[in-house]
């Protein structure tokens, strides 16, 4: 394998994550976002016509979407994990979905330096089995949370979405918060203070984000299916990283991690594999941050 070089600032790379993680230096990174597929079983489709199409992707996994050497690369990293994904997989595509994504975080671990984070978005489809993922890959905080590992369970409260008579409503999404040591930056987020005694001043933000998801009319939007708003990366790049830090976003889709981070003047590089996607987020860029550069890449093999 040649040698692992930093991954380039102000870059967007088509094609498989792992491959290009693979290839990146270690101790490189300050903060990954990562907004994956969340093993929906649903093929997301995207409004808007030919256009948008290739913005459109598949969600549901089968047995044959595992790869024999993830499961060993797994076992050498962290010997068990495997066998307990196993054991906590429900469905047939759970293992194979559970294996994509244990391989690519245990590349996230890798590239992140001593203080980094690492925020992972996902629903409850998966988040029982992803949080025993993130325990065993980056820790699980400890009884005093001093530890390495798991920081926080933030709940995005949306509000949009439907309603059904047979269960409560599904309006929050989970975004897992872990550091990789047990240092880490944290620039508190702050927001107005509701009770009467603090009327009319700012507190410090809970794990509970009240932050709307985007309307169909949002001028915000791209036409990416699982586009998420400006406002709530900009919150997680504010708390969890300086300027000047570099950000890893490894499912850019489209670019709101990027974007957030560049106006907010850190260093960033993005990946996603459907060659819309990166050069919507692209267009996104150039159009809402003038002076952007951005280059695009394939990755390599």
């Amino acid at each position: 394998m040649p040698a692992r070089r930093p991954l380039p600032h102000c870059t967007l790379f088509t094609g498989d994550n792992l491959q290009l993680m693979r290839r990146a230096a270690g101790g490189s990174v300050d903060l990954i976002y990562l907004d994956p597929p969340f093993n929906s079983r649903r093929h997301h489709r995207a409004p808007g016509g030919a256009e948008a199409a290739g913005a459109a992707f598949r969600d549901a996994w089968t047995p044959e979407d595992a790869r024999t050497q993830w499961q060993d690369e797994l076992e050498r990293a962290r010997p068990g994990l495997a066998q307990l994904l196993c054991a906590v997989a429900r469905r047939p595509g759970d293992r194979a979905y559970l294996l994509y994504m244990a391989v690519r975080l245990l590349q996230m671990h890798r590239l992140l330096k001593p203080e980094g984070s690492i925020y992972l978005h996902c629903d409850p489809t998966m988040s029982h089995a992803l949080k025993l993922l993130m325990d065993a890959i980056f820790g699980d905080g400890g009884a005093d949370r001093r530890a390495p590992g798991f920081r926080n369970e933030i709940a995005w409260c949306y509000g949009l979405g439907g309603s059904s008579r047979r269960y409560y409503p599904r309006k929050h999404d989970t975004i897992f918060w872990y550091s990789k040591g047990a240092r880490w930056f944290f620039n508190p987020p702050m927001v107005p203070a509701t009770s009467r005694k603090l009327r009319g001043r700012q507190k410090k933000c809970p794990d509970h984000w009240n932050i709307p998801a985007l309307n169909n009319m949002s001028k915000e939007r791209t036409g990416y299916p699982t586009q998420k708003p400006l406002a709530l990366l900009h919150r997680i790049i504010a708390a969890g990283s300086a300027p000047g830090s570099f950000i890893l976003d490894p499912f850019c889709g489209s670019a709101t991690t990027l974007l957030a981070a560049q106006l907010l003047h850190r260093r960033w590089c993005g990946a996603d594999l459907s060659p819309h996607a990166t050069h919507l987020a692209a267009r996104r860029l150039t159009l809402e941050s003038p002076g952007c550069q951005v280059a695009l890449r394939a990755v390599e093999g």
